[in-house]
């Protein structure tokens, strides 16, 4: 059975009548999700950012060379198709000799990309490189090929994170142990949008913490005035990692109002570890991280870092419990909710497997009320739900996609949008929409706001056994992106439902022809799979007509009351409507 390819959330908007003006060759979107790269050999462990256009830059580790792994990337533009501009299956960002892995993307703010990754180029140790994608597919010629040296001290620099400056250039962090260091340190460094290395910073990158033991899993997030805030696991006290934070001014400078080797932001009892932040808008950071202060399960906390260097006297010592239910909740992940707080969405083994979770932390440190203590659950599907990936949907919610295993056999890609309320959207389908369900795994999906409410989600794909870049889009409505077709249609009119919702009644769908041609209607459930295709079929002449739905299936057996989606298609175009049945 198909997915469902409802494409327009305008059908799912209370106005009566929809009416659409762009030919259904404009989208390129398909069931299952449409091929970026399918290069010979491996693709995997994508990255991506908005376009700011409706679509997005993505970048991977590619193996179509055999011998080495390299960093290519694609455009994907709103309509799903790949940008023409860009070579077919991605530009190469770096082929250079050896290994070149975990790329990070950041936006250069001009509709390009600048891209990070570790390099051992050198044959010997990782270093630090960078390069820029223009907005044309080119990489910038003002950059050096195959990447900007941010970092080529003696040791390994490895595993870096990425931020834009604000002003067509980055900040990256990364993990570093240069000559004669026994442990990891963190270190960062500014490459300006012309791709030279910012002077003002020290050769090789600022330490922002060298502190005895190791430093790990740095993340980083823009402080709003060209510099950064940085926050790791540190080991410094030798028995458990703790959480601390850093700040590196424009100037590159270490803020000096902050504490040498960083603040302690947690520093609780046993572990704390896997952080993520977000600015807060002020020049302070919100971090979550997991928690295993509570015993052998670890649990989700959060803690304010204000721009002063402070943590926030409004807030517990060690981080406010965003979540302590049972067994596991790990791998937190957080974006901003537009007034100063906070949501954090993870991977929660309370009942049968990992499910994803998310909670609002409100600016004063509180955990909104009107959310469900210890989170509100966005997917509990059987079987695993794992790697949740977030971006705010810009009006208070989020959305995330996942990894999921709820057919049993192979992972497939899911996303849900939780609203500012706590509540999930009900236009959602229960559980998330799902993107892929594709043969084989579908593993690790990234996504981008899409500008529009909606995301499009990236991920690596072995429905051709060797793993191939695809990417879906899923509409502000809950409505994906299906075969291509366009969410709207020229003259073609298709009235709300009516009645809806419905109980035991048949549901009548006013439809109006400005010319004679052929048409179909069908009707899928939540899952995207079609249960039911409506007469009349076939050319039909100019003029008004009426569908109707007796809420049964093809063999003429009642459906089980949930949301359904109307699809109708004439003379090349597509638009469709919701309905909900009641029990």
């Amino acid at each position: 059975m198909r997915r469902y390819s409802v494409l327009l959330h305008l059908a799912l908007l209370p106005s009566l009548l929809t009416t659409a003006s762009v030919p259904s060759a404009w989208a390129q979107w398909r069931v299952n999700g449409a091929p970026l790269c399918t290069a010979a050999s491996t693709q995997a462990y994508p990255r991506i950012i908005s376009d700011g256009a409706g679509g997005a830059i993505v970048t991977w580790l590619d193996l179509r060379e055999v011998v080495a792994e390299d960093i290519y990337a694609q455009h994907v533009l709103a309509s799903g198709a790949a940008d023409p501009a860009w070579p077919a299956d991605g530009r190469a960002i770096c082929t250079a000799p050896n290994e070149q892995s975990n790329p990070e993307i950041a936006s250069d703010g001009s509709g390009g990309a600048i891209v990070t990754w570790q390099d051992i180029r050198a044959a010997g140790n990782y270093n630090i490189y960078a390069q820029r994608v223009l907005a044309s597919g080119a990489v910038d010629p003002a950059w050096p090929a195959d990447g900007r040296a941010l970092c080529t001290a003696l040791g390994d620099q490895a595993f870096p994170q990425i931020v834009s400056d604000g002003s067509g250039g980055a900040i990256v962090t990364w993990l570093d142990v240069r000559a004669g260091a026994p442990n990891y340190d963190i270190y960062a460094q500014h490459v300006l949008a012309s791709g030279v290395v910012d002077p003002a910073w020290p050769l090789d990158g600022r330490a922002l913490c060298t502190a005895t033991n190791s430093q790990e899993l740095p993340r980083i997030a823009r402080d709003g005035a060209g510099g950064a805030i940085v926050v790791w696991a540190d080991y410094r006290s030798g028995s458990e990692y703790d959480i601390y934070a850093q700040h590196v001014l424009s100037s590159g400078a270490v803020d000096p109002a902050w504490p040498t080797d960083g603040r302690a932001v947690c520093t609780a009892s046993l572990l704390q570890i896997s952080p993520a932040l977000v600015a807060d808008g002020t020049g302070g950071a919100i971090v979550t991280w997991h928690d295993f202060r509570g015993g052998v399960d670890s649990d989700i906390y959060a803690q304010h870092v204000l721009a002063s260097g402070s943590v926030d006297p409004g807030w517990p010592a060690n981080g406010r419990a965003v979540c302590t239910a049972t067994n596991h909740q790990r791998l937190p992940q957080i974006v901003a909710d537009g007034t100063g707080g906070a949501i954090v969405a993870w991977q929660d083994s309370r009942g049968v497997g990992f499910d994803i979770y998310a909670q609002h932390i409100k600016a004063s440190g509180a955990v909104d009320p009107v959310w469900p203590v210890d989170g509100r659950g966005l997917c509990t599907a059987t079987n695993n739900q794992v790697l949740v990936q977030i971006v705010a949907d810009g009006s208070g919610g989020v959305i995330g996609a996942w990894q999921d295993l709820r057919n049993g056999t192979n992972y497939d890609v899911f996303a849900q949008h939780v609203l500012g309320s706590g509540a999930v959207d009900p236009m959602w389908p229960v559980d998330g929409a799902a993107l892929c369900g594709a043969a084989n795994d579908q593993d690790a999906p990234v996504v981008a706001a899409d500008g529009a409410g909606g995301v499009v989600v990236a991920w690596y794909d072995f429905r051709a056994e060797s793993s191939d870049i695809y990417v879906s889009r899923a509409y502000a409505s809950g409505a994906v992106a299906g075969v291509p077709g366009s969410p709207t249609a020229t003259g073609l009119r298709l009235a709300a439902p009516y009645p809806d919702p419905v109980r035991g009644e048949t549901v009548r769908i006013a439809l109006d022809l400005p010319s004679r041609t052929s048409v179909s209607a069908q009707i899928f459930d939540s899952m995207g799979r079609r249960v039911r295709s409506l007469p009349p079929e076939g050319e039909l002449p100019a003029g008004h007509r009426t569908l109707e739905w007796d809420g049964r299936n093809d063999l003429h057996r009642r459906v089980p009351p949930g949301i359904y989606f109307i699809e109708v298609r004439a003379g090349g175009f597509t638009a469709g409507r919701r309905v909900v049945l009641l029990d």
